[in-house]
C-alpha cells in the first residue's frame, strides 16, 4: 500500500485527533478552575480567623443550618421587592412563583440535572451565595414572550363578531434559558417530547448553546487561555407550566435556589 498517498489525511486526522484531546483536557480543567476560583474568592473575604484550623463544616448538622440559614434569608429579601420571583427547590422537587413571599403557583419539577460544580465547591462557600436572591440578566426561548394579538376595530356594530371560540391546542415547542449575574445559567425543558417537532425544536436549541460555547471555548483555547465554565441547571417540567413561568417571571427577576 502507498501511504504517500494518504499522508495528507492521516496528516489531517492526527491534528484533529490532537486538537480534540486538548480541546476536551482544557475543558475539564477549566471546570477545575472554576472551583478552586470560587472557593479562593470567597476564602479571601471571609471574615474568619487564619489561623483557626477548626474544620466547623465537619460538624454534625452545621452545614444544613447554614444552608437553611441562606435559603430563607435568600426569600426574606425576595419577598422585599413587588415583582413576582421565583423559587427553584430542587430538594423537594418544586418550582414556586411568589408576590411578596407568598407562593401564587407551585409547579412539580418531574426531573432536575445540577452542574458539578455545585457539587464540588466549598458547600459554605456556596450557602453563602445563595443567601440573596439571583437576579435574571437575560433570557432566550422558543417561543414568545409577550404574546401580541392584533385585531381591527369593526367600522360600525353590523361588523361586530363575536370572538369564537379561542384554539386550546398549543403546538409551540417551550425551551427556555436563563442567565444570571452569578454566572449560572438555568435551563427549562418541557417534560414531553414525542412529536417530532418537540424534538427537532430541542435539538436546535441545545444545538445553538452548543455553538456558542464552543466558539468561546476556541477563542480562548487560540490564546492558550482556559475555556469559560459557567455552572448549569437544568429543569423538567410539564410543557404548559413552562410556559406559565417563562411569561410570568420579569426580564430581570429574583430566583431563589436550593440545592
Amino acid at each position: 500500500m502507498k501511504w504517500d498517498k494518504y499522508r495528507g489525511y492521516i496528516i489531517a486526522a492526527t491534528a484533529f485527533l490532537v486538537f480534540l484531546i486538548f480541546y476536551l483536557a482544557s475543558s475539564v480543567s477549566s471546570v477545575n478552575h472554576a472551583v478552586r476560583a470560587f472557593d479562593e474568592s470567597w476564602q479571601e473575604s471571609a471574615d474568619r480567623n487564619q489561623n483557626d484550623t477548626t474544620d466547623v463544616c465537619a460538624i454534625p448538622g452545621y452545614l444544613e443550618l447554614v444552608r437553611e440559614k441562606a435559603f430563607l434569608g435568600a426569600q426574606v429579601k425576595m419577598a422585599a421587592s413587588d415583582s413576582i420571583g421565583m423559587l427553584i427547590n430542587v430538594r423537594d422537587s418544586v418550582i414556586q412563583l411568589l408576590i411578596k413571599g407568598l407562593p401564587v403557583r407551585t409547579i412539580r419539577i418531574e426531573e432536575h440535572d445540577l452542574s458539578p460544580f455545585f457539587r464540588r465547591v466549598n458547600q459554605e462557600a456556596l450557602s453563602d451565595m445563595l443567601s440573596s436572591p439571583i437576579t435574571i440578566t437575560s433570557m432566550d426561548a422558543t417561543f414568545r414572550k409577550d404574546p401580541v394579538t392584533i385585531k381591527i376595530a369593526p367600522k360600525d356594530t353590523s361588523e361586530v363578531k363575536v370572538d369564537a371560540k379561542p384554539d386550546t391546542t398549543d403546538f409551540e415547542a417551550v425551551f427556555f434559558t436563563l442567565n444570571t449575574d452569578r454566572n449560572i445559567r438555568i435551563y427549562f425543558e418541557q417534560q414531553e417530547n414525542k412529536r417530532v417537532a418537540d424534538r427537532l425544536a430541542r435539538f436546535f436549541f441545545d444545538l445553538k448553546d452548543k455553538i456558542m460555547y464552543a466558539g468561546r471555548s476556541l477563542k480562548a483555547i487560540a490564546v492558550m487561555d482556559k475555556p469559560p465554565y459557567v455552572p448549569y441547571i437544568k429543569i423538567w417540567i410539564p410543557k404548559a407550566e413552562a410556559k406559565i413561568v417563562y411569561r410570568a417571571i420579569p426580564r430581570e427577576g429574583m430566583i431563589v435556589f436550593r440545592q
